[in-house]
């Protein structure tokens, strides 16, 4: 193991905290990080690198992170490869479209990291869309988000709105599954909280089943529910949040996918996908 690895552990939280110094360690730990993989990164970006540097500047972290990832992909086939782009993929842009998960560009916390709106009830279990389906759609999101430098930097605030949700037609034991197996623990992406709003109690009884199963304990006690949107004007100004939500933001997800395909074809879009283990 490299030296630097302790190096990064010595670093003063605040000091990892800001953002010019964590780009600046990622980059100096990158050619001894490189090393301490060895083949494993063969052929990888040094940009697709620096996200696991970025999410945690500890080689012996991020090497650990990586394989998991790489572990993860090798044993979902069809889950999280080339063949999740929208420019290609028809169910892939239904999935899209009905705005289950977004994360809009312009919506972001007070520090600055961006922030991620579930909305269950509109994932339609009755429509013929497949828990596979569903899973690839919210990989492909979080993806895009991953590859954001305010994501790098700041790390993600995930929102659940369960207004309306229907346990049966909404969601299923299997789709939680494949996500918290390939959300945490996998992708190199901080999760600084999730905060579960308007939860009926039979979803707050089907998170804590699926969570005790699935979840860590780190990654439960980031857990918070709120009654409302009003409560999280610690993290984000309220008049900031989607027009839903009580703000003003507006967006269009056909724009959104439009972007993505736009990025997609002239090679712009940086996806965690493009690593590919078997080359």
């Amino acid at each position: 193991m490299s030296d630097n690895s302790n190096n990064a552990d010595d670093v003063d939280n605040n000091r990892n905290n800001n953002i010019e110094d964590k780009a600046s360690i990622a980059i100096e730990l990158l050619p001894s990080y490189r090393k301490e993989l060895g083949e494993g990164c063969d052929g990888v970006d040094d940009e697709q690198l620096l996200k696991f540097l970025y999410w945690n500047p500890n080689i012996e972290r991020a090497t650990g992170r990586y394989r998991a990832f790489i572990h993860w992909k090798t044993t979902n086939p069809g889950m999280f490869d080339n063949s999740l782009r929208v420019s290609k993929d028809t169910e892939l842009e239904r999935c899209l479209l009905s705005e289950v998960f977004v994360s809009p560009p312009t919506l972001l916390t007070k520090q600055g990291g961006p922030i991620v709106i579930g909305r269950l009830r509109n994932n339609d279990l009755t429509d013929g869309r497949t828990a596979e389906g569903v899973c690839r759609m919210i990989f492909y999101t979080i993806d895009s988000v991953i590859s954001r430098p305010e994501t790098q930097r700041h790390g993600v605030t995930i929102i659940h709105d369960l207004r309306g949700f229907d346990r049966k037609n909404n969601s299923s034991f299997d789709i939680s599954k494949k996500l918290v197996q390939g959300l945490f623990g996998q992708f190199p992406v901080h999760v600084n909280a999730i905060y579960i709003c308007h939860a009926p109690l039979i979803a707050k009884g089907f998170f804590k089943f699926v969570s005790n199963i699935l979840m860590t304990k780190k990654i439960r006690e980031r857990v918070k529910f709120i009654d409302e949107f009003s409560e999280l004007s610690e993290v984000i100004d309220e008049e900031d949040l989607l027009i839903e939500l009580g703000g003003t933001l507006e967006w269009s997800i056909k724009d959104w996918i439009e972007q993505q395909k736009i990025k997609e074809e002239d090679g712009s879009r940086k996806s965690l996908t493009d690593i590919d283990p078997k080359k």
